[in-house]
């Protein structure tokens, strides 16, 4: 909030969760890591219907290898 920016991606992907993994990543390494250097984790918030449902593995098991990738805690 100190920065007051904001951030959105449009996309077209028909897969919710290769989606957000992605835009979370492009945005990581495009602008997260640069302004916010000491940050140790990223909140992401996201309804809880289709394929990023709380219930559904594929989201949380795509948000584990973006974890593993990046470096940081989601």
């Amino acid at each position: 909030m100190k920065r007051n920016e904001g951030y959105i991606t449009l996309g077209t992907s028909k897969d919710t969760s290769e989606f957000c993994c992605d835009c979370i990543k492009y945005w990581w390494e495009n602008y997260g890591k640069e302004n916010y250097p000491n940050a140790y984790s990223i909140l992401a918030f996201a309804d809880g219907g289709g394929s990023n449902s709380s219930r559904h593995y594929i989201f949380k098991e795509d948000l584990q290898k973006l974890v593993n990738e990046i470096g940081i805690e989601i």
